[in-house]
């Protein structure tokens, strides 16, 4: 009790009107109010379509030309051509791609 007379002799309003205010500001957070008299709560469950996965894998890429390249002119246009074909030649990775790409987006649809 000692202490808390120092106390409320070093406050110019005292002590107990501190405690008071702190009281009614604790008791004030804990006030409740009763729910707007016409508010419901409802569970709805609504379906919503979602994204599947493509039924496609993906083709395998075609390996990078070897390095170093080759020296020879002759040899470089003959390599270059070869990994063309790979990518753009019948049946060749583009083709394959687009195929999977038209495939998986009209499986969305």
């Amino acid at each position: 009790m000692r202490i808390l007379r120092e106390i409320d002799a070093g406050l110019p309003w005292g002590f107990a009107a501190v405690f008071l205010v702190l009281v009614v500001l604790i008791l004030a957070g804990c006030a409740t109010t009763a729910p707007p008299v016409g508010v419901e709560v409802r569970t709805v469950e609504v379906v919503k379509e979602v994204q599947k996965p493509c039924p496609v894998t993906a083709p395998a890429r075609p390996a990078p030309l070897p390095r170093p390249l080759p020296a020879d002119a002759a040899a470089l246009a003959a390599a270059l051509g070869a990994k063309l074909a790979e990518w753009a030649g019948p049946g060749g990775y583009g083709e394959r791609a687009d195929a999977a790409l038209r495939t998986c987006t009209a499986s969305a649809q």
